[in-house]
């Protein structure tokens, strides 16, 4: 009896961590704020901690993603990070009025499940502006995440796009053989 007592509080004590999302699925769109405030740059929420706080994977470094072109904001980037509620879902379905913890992605614009082990928002501690993104902002004392990228958005072509230059293309040798 004394050993299974001992092993069930052995277990109960153990923390298991699930893995964060591979990091070869990219993060759904609808889980970034893109370009954010027509600034050019894609911000995310990457977790309710700071940069590996509780230990590796605990909130993974940009470098996770970096295939994505996640990153650390420079300094000017960081005077303009997004605010807790920039992250609250467009027309705020779920009418949040104050900072809260959420694990619902239709209340919060977040993807902490692609960067940790984590599935929820904590905006608590980013309304007081206990935010990083493992080098601007406060490093220590259980600040949220945030990683900024360029915004991917414009940088591809639309198919209406590439005909129009095509046929430009044509037009413009079609011309050079009359003349």
């Amino acid at each position: 009896m004394k050993k299974l007592i001992v092993a069930l509080a052995l277990v109960a004590s153990t923390s298991v961590f699930a893995a964060p999302i591979s990091s070869g699925i990219p993060i759904p769109g609808q889980f970034v704020l893109l370009n954010f405030a027509g600034s050019g740059l894609d911000w995310v929420y990457a977790g309710p901690i700071g940069v590996n706080e509780f230990g590796p994977n605990e909130v993974a470094p940009s470098s996770y993603r970096a295939a994505e072109g996640w990153r650390a904001a420079t300094a000017p980037e960081w005077a303009a990070h997004p605010l807790w509620n920039d992250f609250i879902t467009p027309g705020n379905p779920c009418g949040i009025a104050s900072a809260a913890t959420f694990s619902n992605h239709s209340c919060y614009v977040f993807a902490s499940e692609y960067w940790s082990s984590f599935s929820h928002v904590d905006a608590q501690d980013f309304a007081a502006g206990n935010v990083n993104d493992g080098v601007n902002g406060p490093l220590s004392g259980v600040p949220e995440t945030i990683y900024v990228r360029n915004s991917q958005g414009g940088s591809v072509p639309v198919p209406g796009t590439l005909a129009l230059l095509g046929a430009g293309f044509l037009a413009l040798a079609a011309s050079r053989r009359k003349a």
